[in-house]
């Protein structure tokens, strides 16, 4: 896959949680949600798919990419990085959504914009791991390919999220 370094946690510090400690939830406490109940879905209701459904793919169709065929990479070509090179990040340098980066700073896939409200997720091979809706412009609401919740992200500054599996546990960030 390839990254540009300006977006390259391990080249940039200023895109690495682990040297800018503005991006790090275990020191920035803004930014974990196990002290700030208004980043947490399981305090904070209108975070939580299972409260609120418009937030829910699985009740609300326009952010369900398998009854919305405009955000289904399958159908769309425009939403498919395997048919649209520019999405695709192992062939061009830049791409118009994120990379999603686990704890070691390892590449683990990236987004492409699917509309106002969506991001479809990627694994590094361009196959669909699901989608992530803004629940608000700093928080997003992340499942998988069957519609299941699986986590959260939090936004942290620019086009840095902070990922979360629904018990609150960071397990990645995004740049």
């Amino acid at each position: 896959m390839i990254i540009p370094s300006n977006r390259n946690p391990s080249v940039t510090s200023s895109r690495n949680p682990f040297v800018t400690s503005s991006l790090n939830p275990r020191v920035t406490s803004s930014l974990n949600p196990r002290v700030t109940s208004s980043k947490n879905p399981r305090v904070t209701s209108s975070l939580n798919p299972r409260v609120t459904s418009s937030l829910n793919p699985r009740v609300t169709s326009s952010i369900n990419y398998r009854v919305t065929s405009s955000i289904n990479p399958r159908v769309s070509s425009s939403k498919n990085p395997r048919v649209t090179s520019s999405l695709n990040p192992n062939v061009v340098s830049s791409i118009p959504g994120l990379y999603i980066f686990d704890l070691n700073r390892e590449v683990i896939g990236f987004t492409v914009p699917a509309n106002e409200r969506v991001f479809l997720r990627f694994d590094t091979d361009a196959e669909l791991l699901g989608v992530a809706v803004y629940a608000r412009s700093d928080f997003a609401v992340v499942f998988d390919e069957e519609n299941e919740w699986i986590g959260y992200w939090i936004h942290a500054r620019n086009n840095s999220w902070l990922c979360f599996d629904t018990d609150g546990e960071w397990i990645g960030f995004t740049t």
